[in-house]
């Protein structure tokens, strides 16, 4: 019975309208931006070329962050950053346009109306001819940041995409001859600006900061035709008794109704960043009505953040020597931790493995091996660690139970279009052939009985 009502739960939360996308598009007049940079003077609009490479003249390689040091790679990163510094922008002027548009990306981003939007100018990049951002997300700079605006200067060039990825759907902006074109998305999406093929890409990025914002509102959802049917539902979940996927402590299938719903989110959060407050998109739709609807059963609900881990088999024959190689996420590609090759003593037995060291590691703009690829064999195993709890009151800390079984699942969007955090190839063992590991971070909604 309880699979069938997750099943259903699923289908219900998953016709929940989204208030909103992950990125939001726009343009608009250049007439009330007015910059000047140091060493450069005044920028007229559309900017020419003669003056792009006037920018490029005092800027510097674009950087990025990785934990506690600045790097530079420009197999990652390649284009100019002009220091902010040398930037002025008239603010008086400005805010004519940016205040009313930032306004209408509000509400495309499906933030509330109680929301109050603003926008802080972080550089001034200049991509010429052959420049370009690999695939990245960005980190949070700044308190109560959700996301990147990027206003892209009217110029005349061919390439230079900015393309934005969340869930398998892509947005796409190719800026303007004649106007500023303005792009909002939220922090976790994964995006990345193409090879510009001809002319100059100038852009200002701003940290985009919410303040204000409330909780979902369980009360709008009340009358939702679907909240009567989700809370049949999560009565049916909660009182059929389950074999549990864990077994007994005899080894025996415990029958036993489940102890919680986990229901997992669309959006990536740090535990920073989380909150009833600070949910993105559709997930403040989706927690709104799971809030209705354990409401009317008479359950208890929270909010958690997750790490989900896959472990495939692996046929990547490259790998067959390597005896682990670790990488995880950094601000812009991926960093490699832990690296070590397997050697074999004169009796052709395998010793120790030498690991690298770690500051000749390498920086990748994307893994070695990704989930989806043909060299994955079949899926191994999953398990799902709840690592943060908020309760209804806003009271957070760890859980109390920290393991979620597979008959307390329910996804939302499938993970296997999210990009991992972390992933781990392990070599072959003498008794078990390769594997590959993926570990993902997911936000979830928690349902479970009062106590």
């Amino acid at each position: 019975m309880t699979d069938k009502a997750l099943r259903m739960i699923g289908e219900l939360m998953g016709s929940v309208p989204s208030a909103g996308s992950f990125a939001a598009r726009r343009t608009g007049s250049a007439e009330n931006l007015a910059i000047e940079v140091e060493g450069v003077g005044p920028i007229r609009l559309p900017v020419t070329p003669t003056q792009a490479r006037r920018l490029c003249e005092v800027a510097r390689p674009a950087r990025y962050g990785l934990r506690e040091q600045t790097l530079l790679d420009a197999n990652v990163r390649d284009t100019w950053e002009v220091p902010r510094e040398r930037v002025t922008v008239d603010e008086r002027q400005w805010r004519e346009t940016l205040l009313p548009m930032l306004d209408i990306l509000r509400a495309e981003l499906g933030l509330a109306r109680d929301c109050e939007l603003s926008a802080e100018l972080h550089s001034m990049l200049v991509y010429e001819p052959g420049q370009f951002f690999q695939r990245h997300q960005d980190s949070e700079k700044a308190d109560g940041m959700i996301g990147t605006l990027v206003v892209t200067l009217p110029s005349a060039f061919t390439g230079g995409e900015l393309v934005i990825e969340q869930q398998g759907t892509k947005v796409i902006d190719q800026g303007s001859p004649e106007e500023l074109s303005f792009v909002a998305f939220y922090g976790d999406c994964e995006h990345e600006v193409l090879p510009v093929i001809d002319g100059f890409r100038i852009t200002l990025t701003y940290n985009l900061v919410a303040k204000g914002r409330t909780g979902p509102d369980a009360a709008a959802f009340a009358m939702h035709p679907s909240v009567a049917s989700l809370a049949e539902q999560l009565r049916a979940h909660f009182t059929t008794p389950m074999e549990s996927s864990t077994g007994s402590l005899h080894g025996q299938p415990a029958k036993c109704p489940p102890r919680q719903l986990v229901y997992l989110l669309n959006h990536q959060y740090s535990q920073h960043g989380f909150g009833w407050n600070q949910l993105k998109g559709s997930d403040a739709a989706c927690t709104g009505m799971m809030l209705a609807a354990a409401d009317m059963a008479g359950y208890d609900t929270s909010l958690a953040l997750a790490e989900v881990e896959d472990s495939y088999e692996e046929d990547y024959t490259s790998w067959t020597m390597i005896y682990r190689q670790r990488w995880e996420r950094v601000e812009d590609g991926w960093k490699c931790v832990e690296s070590a090759d397997v050697e074999f003593d004169e009796d052709g037995e395998m010793v120790e493995p030498v690991p690298d060291d770690p500051a000749s590691l390498p920086v990748r703009s994307s893994l070695p091996l990704v989930p989806g690829s043909e060299d994955l064999g079949e899926l191994r195993w999953t398990t799902i660690t709840l690592t943060w709890l908020i309760d209804r009151s806003g009271a957070a800390g760890e859980p109390a139970a920290r393991d979620v079984r597979d008959e307390e699942l329910c996804t939302g969007e499938s993970k296997s279009t999210l990009e991992p955090f972390a992933s781990e190839i392990e070599g072959y063992m003498g008794n078990e052939g390769n594997t590959a590991n993926f570990w993902y971070r997911r936000a979830a909604i928690i349902v479970r009985p009062r106590q």
